[in-house]
């Protein structure tokens, strides 16, 4: 198995270039459910750590799709440092792992996956 490339934290700006780049990049937020029904990014995947506690939040870790690379994400980007962590130690299968080390740019990633 190839070893995974760890991109670690991105600041938004960058995450965003990335984000458009990337074809089959799953994105991951791991806040509330109460914060992902407030503003997400279009098509990502909400595991609400807060609301499901450790071992659920792992269980739905395991569930992500393989081979392909994933990006998590928080409110401020403080939380999501220790499930990133998680995921790399669970999940060696992905080939890029990184998160959003700030506030998440919905607006602009929304905009350019609408075309507009």
């Amino acid at each position: 198995m190839p070893q995974q490339k760890n991109l670690g934290g991105l600041a938004p700006q960058a995450a965003l270039e990335y984000m458009e780049k990337t074809p089959d990049l799953v994105i991951v937020n791991v806040a509330g459910r109460g914060f992902y029904d407030r503003n997400h990014f279009e098509g990502e995947v909400n595991i609400p750590t807060e609301d499901l506690g450790e071992e659920e939040s792992k269980r739905r870790l395991l569930a992500l799709p393989s081979g392909r690379p994933v990006m998590l994400h928080c409110r401020r980007g403080r939380m999501v440092v220790g499930w990133f962590e998680v995921l790399r130690q669970l999940r060696p299968d992905i080939p890029e792992v990184s998160y959003i080390a700030g506030v998440p740019p919905f607006d602009e990633y929304n905009d350019w996956k609408r075309g507009w």
